[in-house]
């Protein structure tokens, strides 16, 4: 668990879940740019490639009740890029943080991804999430409810070829918005930082 901590009046605590054969440093430029404002940032860790979804949700709860136990600290917002933001999913519906803030996903496969169903039947036996993240109505990722989270927003990548953004969408997010950049690019940008900083803190994106 990579954490980043700022002398910084506001007590929020942001988590961050990186996506499927990815790794922490990849959300790190994210990390550092909300670590200016918020309390506390944890940039979770994960073997990503070799579990179902399911064990990823249970290890991500346990965090959340770890956090949750911590009465000095102010609200838990929940960040997931792509994977992440279904094992956000999973892990919500285990348990919900009683200082629970928002929940941000950025690029996610809510309704599955096109790239994982072609990759499945290759890769699938050593890699699991590949079968539940494919883009069919049975898949694991399709037949998941709805999240539980009361303020959900969700950021698709314009440029994005492995999530489509027809596939990020849920129908019960509070606010929605198409950023340019690539499915893992769009984590580098500063205008990606500055709207997920919009959110956590005003519950919508920044217009105009």
């Amino acid at each position: 668990m990579s954490t980043v901590n700022n002398n910084v009046v506001e007590q929020d605590t942001v988590v961050l879940v990186h996506g499927l054969a990815s790794l922490p440093f990849v959300m790190q430029p994210l990390a550092k740019s909300l670590g200016k404002h918020f309390g506390q940032v944890v940039n979770w860790s994960y073997s990503s490639l070799w579990s179902r979804i399911e064990r990823h949700g249970r290890g991500l709860a346990a965090l959340l009740r770890r956090l949750d136990r911590d009465e000095g600290q102010g609200r838990i917002h929940l960040i997931g890029h792509s994977m992440g933001g279904i094992i956000g999913r999973v892990a919500l519906a285990e348990y919900m943080p009683q200082r629970i803030g928002r929940f941000l996903m950025l690029a996610p496969p809510n309704r599955g991804s096109h790239v994982a169903r072609r990759l499945a039947p290759f890769l699938g036996r050593i890699c699991p999430p590949l079968h539940q993240l494919a883009d069919h109505d049975n898949s694991f990722v399709c037949t998941l409810p709805p999240p539980r989270a009361p303020e959900l927003g969700i950021i698709a990548a314009s440029g994005d070829f492995m999530v489509l953004e027809h596939s990020t969408r849920l129908g019960c997010e509070r606010d929605y918005i198409v950023l340019p950049g690539l499915h893992s690019s769009m984590l580098w940008r500063a205008e990606t930082s500055e709207q997920v900083r919009h959110f956590l803190e005003h519950g919508k994106f920044r217009r105009g």
